[in-house]
């Protein structure tokens, strides 16, 4: 586990280093046109490289590399950052949705914004629309800076065509999955399908785009491919699966957030669909009153846990977790010609390590 763990903080460590030079590029671009350009993309660049798990663009590689072994061009990790670009370009977004203040322990962007506006003029209503304006622009940016990433890389035609193919089914995805979990809000039909299709369409995209980008870099086969997507779909709702039992029975030390968040918000997560389809009327109604509640108490709130424990939620919600990180790392078996076993083993502890996580 230390090898593979120190292997993968190596792999994460040149992609930072990547981030940093690709950016620097962009802010030494825009200089000419003066010191508020340069402090625009400073900003989107310092959101940017303040943290994040850089799964994503790890991702890529590791789809390289499962396809061709170690030896990889050095233009692959450029390409890799496409994908942890439009990813955070979808958070800084998400931020500004959500009225979030702070992000990895830093302001968000419109809030950044905001309190800019207020040091120069006092008037909260202008500072408020300013930083939505520049959020808004923010994320347009990072969204257009992924794109610019593959092209940056300067990879042959087919292979670039064929990766901004894979870019613009990410982004339309990410925001059709926005579309999808804003509705189930107030959908009475929606299920646990269709949670698990929204997590397909808004997490698990930039799991096997993310595998398909690199393996193409590699030349994969047909085979290769379908293999890898099957195994990143189902990771990555896995993934997501387990993120939602963390927002509601996480150790909120080792999360970084509150665990009883999301009951508080009414999020509709895979548990609270759970419920639905398995609660008694007397628990159905319970459970209404309680998610979402205004002013919810901390006993209330352990109530909640209580009955997604009760029903059969929790239990059926981490069964077809662990089914589908079983059924992720089976699909690498059908790829032809098999997939190098090295990265192939290290995909199945990355997948293992991502989904059984505590934090």
């Amino acid at each position: 586990m230390t090898d593979y763990l120190e292997s993968l903080k190596g792999e994460i460590a040149t992609v930072v280093k990547a981030l940093d030079r690709f950016f620097d590029d962009k802010i030494d671009q825009v200089t000419q046109y003066g010191p508020w350009h340069r402090q625009y993309y400073s900003n989107v660049k310092e959101y940017i490289m303040r943290g994040g798990k850089r799964l994503r663009p790890v991702l890529v590689v590791l789809g390289y590399k499962a396809v061709k072994g170690d030896t990889v061009p050095d233009n692959l990790y450029t390409a890799a950052l496409c994908v942890e670009i439009l990813h955070n370009g979808s958070l800084l977004h998400d931020d500004l949705i959500d009225h979030d203040e702070t992000r990895r322990g830093g302001k968000t962007f419109h809030a950044t914004y905001r309190d800019l506006y207020l040091e120069r003029k006092k008037d909260a209503e202008a500072a408020f629309d300013h930083g939505m304006t520049m959020a808004i622009l923010g994320g347009d940016s990072l969204i257009n800076l992924g794109a610019s990433a593959i092209t940056a890389a300067k990879l042959d035609g087919d292979i670039s065509a064929r990766l901004h193919d894979l870019y613009e089914f990410s982004f339309q995805n990410l925001v059709d999955g926005v579309l999808l979990e804003m509705n189930m809000i107030t959908d009475k039909t929606a299920t646990t399908k269709t949670y698990l299709q929204m997590v397909r369409m808004k997490t698990a995209v930039l799991f096997d785009r993310s595998l398909m980008m690199g393996a193409i870099m590699a030349r994969a086969t047909d085979s290769q491919l379908r293999a890898l997507e099957e195994f990143g779909i189902k990771v990555g709702q896995a993934f997501q699966v387990q993120d939602d039992i963390l927002g509601s029975f996480g150790d909120e030390e080792k999360v970084g957030k509150s665990a009883s968040g999301d009951i508080r918000e009414g999020k509709k997560t895979m548990l609270v669909f759970e419920v639905y389809a398995k609660a008694n009327d007397k628990q159905r109604k319970e459970f209404d009153r309680l998610l979402g509640k205004s002013g919810i108490t901390e006993k209330e709130i352990e109530r909640v846990r209580e009955l997604f424990q009760d029903t059969g939620a929790l239990k059926t919600t981490q069964k077809k977790m662990s089914e589908l990180l079983t059924e992720g790392q089976k699909a690498l078996d059908k790829a032809e010609p098999p997939l190098n076993k090295k990265y192939k083993e290290f995909l199945i502890g990355l997948s293992d390590f991502l989904v059984q996580r505590d934090f």
